[in-house]
């Protein structure tokens, strides 16, 4: 355990953040291409990102509840190969189908491999750097966001989409390599006396189910909007397919801006502040609508709202892993995953509403959703700091 926030096995699982962020993301950069290439409507390939979100929250409780009981390190290595493997079933994908079996195993080993890394950061770095270096984690997939998303849409509109899922493969590569090198050979956490005891247990807290449902319902509000948010670049700010990476490359660098805060934020003050950045967020998508009949300002009230998207991230996996790590030392694998879990809930059940408003009322009228999913998310933010009224049975963020 190192006294410094960038140590190199940190930086690796930063690193390995990004390539699941860029695999997992790419899809709504280059929807456009896959339809055309694989021959589908593009609201079928949209529901890509329903199918890569709804076994992400199927199977990365039910591997990590599982794998617990083996070595972490192990455990990583073999879920890093699977992830691998899967993308070269998404590259060898010769009809819709096949690919969205590939994505099915991109999600699983994906979410699960998340969840295993964000346990090693309990061994990595002292107190005082935790909460960063969680930010730092999940700011992976921001970067990715602002460099492997727009990166990977050029991309497929010069080389084929295809293209893409080459690149990820090889940025995999080296991050599995990077592990090797540098993470602990970490085996199972270690039980205390004072532990209430696992995995069923744990489930049934209602600080950690309360936790849970926080990202649940932010992230349902996130994704009405960044499902879409290419068809909202073109179709109502105004890009064209040459620019729109532009425009995703700026979403993007505030959704990272908005990610790195979230460590600070997790360390002061934490979801008693989280709770009230989540009534922000609602505000700027019930005047999205409004906003976006001026290209100029729908663009910049979508770039706040980016700011203001992950600031509850950092918070809400603190919290699950706090409770984890005192009370249910054994299920910490499972704590660990439930905040990604929730997070794809949150995005199949978002991206399947904003779909069909989308194709009811037009994307324009997304944001109202938006709004009404955020302001459930603060007011279950406002329940989780009354839960955790009490000796010992706080948090460091509550």
């Amino acid at each position: 355990m190192e006294d410094r926030l960038f140590t190199p096995a940190v930086v690796t699982l930063i690193f390995l953040s990004f390539v699941m962020g860029t695999s997992e993301f790419i899809v709504m950069g280059i929807l456009p291409d896959i339809s055309e290439g694989v021959g589908v409507d593009y609201t079928m390939v949209g529901g890509l990102v329903s199918v890569f979100a709804l076994s992400y929250a199927v199977f990365t409780p039910t591997i990590t509840g599982f794998t617990g009981r083996f070595g972490r390190f192990r455990v990583l290595m073999l879920l890093a190969l699977v992830f691998l493997l899967s993308d070269v079933l998404t590259l060898v994908s010769w009809d819709y189908w096949s690919l969205a079996i590939s994505r099915v195993v991109t999600a699983a080993s994906s979410g699960s491999l998340l969840a295993v890394g964000m346990t090693f950061v309990m061994d990595l770095v002292t107190p005082r750097f935790r909460a960063r270096a969680v930010s730092w984690i999940f700011s992976g997939f921001s970067i990715s966001s602002v460099v492997g998303v727009p990166l990977g849409t050029a991309m497929s509109h010069v080389l084929g989409w295809r293209s893409v899922f080459v690149l990820i493969l090889v940025m995999g590569a080296v991050a599995v390599l990077m592990a090797v090198r540098t993470l602990p050979r970490l085996g199972l956490p270690e039980s205390s006396p004072s532990s209430k005891g696992g995995a069923g247990r744990m489930l049934s807290d209602p600080r950690i189910m309360a936790g849970a449902g926080v990202t649940v319902f932010a992230a349902m509000g996130m994704y009405t909007i960044y499902t879409y948010i290419t068809p909202i670049l073109e179709e109502e700010v105004g890009f064209s397919d040459s620019t729109v990476s532009l425009g995703l490359m700026a979403m993007g660098v505030a959704m990272l801006i908005g990610n790195l805060y979230s460590g600070r934020l997790a360390s002061r003050g934490g979801l008693r502040k989280v709770r009230l950045t989540l009534l922000v967020e609602a505000v700027l998508m019930f005047i999205l609508p409004t906003a976006l009949a001026s290209s100029a300002t729908g663009f910049a009230v979508l770039l706040v709202t980016g700011l203001t998207m992950y600031l509850f991230n950092a918070s809400v996996q603190m919290h699950l892993m706090e409770v984890a790590n005192r009370d249910y030392p054994e299920a910490i694998t499972l704590a660990s995953s439930l905040n990604p879990t929730s997070f794809n809930i949150g995005i199949t059940i978002g991206s399947l509403l904003a779909g069909v408003v989308y194709d009811t009322v037009g994307a324009a009228s997304i944001g109202y959703l938006g709004c009404a999913c955020i302001l459930v998310a603060s007011a279950v933010a406002f329940a989780v700091c009354r839960i955790c009224r009490g000796a010992g049975r706080g948090t460091s963020v509550t």
